[in-house]
């Protein structure tokens, strides 16, 4: 319609003299769009105006513009991985969300699954780009399965890396394994960190023990159940562990991964100052 509102633009009038040369509509239509082609690489056109088809391949309206946009960007985000950080509103949990937003900011969007959503750890997630928060209490089975809901992947963040620290969070883990298996999420990730400095201080010792031979080899025997049920539920459990000493000029990090076929990946991480 735009098209041939501009034929009869370009269109002399009908009651020009005789001897100027009539317009056929095969004529016509052929100098408007030649007309039109030479104008719209000249035109400079507002943010809110729908582009030329030089510009777009289309008319559109603005409305319809604006529409278009919203259902690309919904497109991309369905594109981005969607990766869960269960008991994200504790400070490791926290830790985490961030580091995945920024790590992979471009092919992640990161579910913040905290307890209450007025917490201080909850606000400061809010403020995070790529973060999405929702609330779960992780005794609730039914309201953790809805939060897990199109995730591909999930971060539980637990106390201890070989044991559950107490029975309430070994019910929650199982908790979360269920859920994790009614929504399909094929991978679920056990995930602990350590403060050195602050073990130091307190008078403990990290979890991270070598045996006599120097070599670290963890048995996760306390947590055999909840493995045996997570091969029966198709869920790949990974347990994961970042012992980290963050000073002002030393900041040291050691992180240690072991997956069911029981190899132990190792990625240590230096930066002295």
């Amino acid at each position: 319609q735009q098209l041939d509102a501009l034929d009869l633009e370009d269109q002399p009038k009908n009651n020009h003299s005789s001897s100027r040369k009539r317009f056929t509509p095969r004529t016509s239509r052929q100098n408007s769009v030649q007309w039109f082609q030479r104008q719209s690489s000249k035109l400079v056109l507002k943010k809110d105006l729908p582009a030329p088809p030089s510009q777009r391949g289309g008319f559109d309206s603005p409305e319809q513009d604006n529409d278009n946009s919203t259902t690309k960007k919904e497109e991309e985000e369905e594109e981005k991985e969607m990766v869960a950080v269960l008991n994200a509103n504790t400070p490791n949990g926290k830790a985490l969300v961030r580091g995945l937003a920024q790590n992979g900011s471009d092919a992640v969007v990161v579910v913040a699954i905290v307890r209450v959503f007025t917490s201080k750890n909850a606000k400061e997630l809010l403020e995070m780009p790529n973060v999405v928060v929702k609330v779960a209490d992780l005794q609730d089975e039914a309201a953790v399965t809805r939060a897990l809901d199109g995730v591909h992947r999930a971060f539980l963040c637990l106390h201890q890396w070989e044991e559950f620290t107490s029975r309430l969070e070994e019910d929650q883990a199982r908790v979360v394994l269920r859920a994790c298996a009614v929504n399909q999420v094929s991978h679920l990730v056990f995930s602990t960190f350590e403060d050195t400095k602050q073990l130091r201080n307190k008078g403990l010792k990290s979890q991270i023990v070598p045996d006599p031979q120097g070599r670290i080899q963890p048995k996760f025997r306390k947590m055999k159940p909840i493995k045996r049920e997570a091969r029966k539920c198709r869920i790949r459990l990974t347990h994961m562990i970042t012992s980290y000493l963050d000073q002002e000029k030393s900041k040291k990090c050691l992180c240690l991964i072991m997956g069911e076929n029981g190899k132990l990946i190792v990625q240590p991480h230096f930066q002295d100052v």
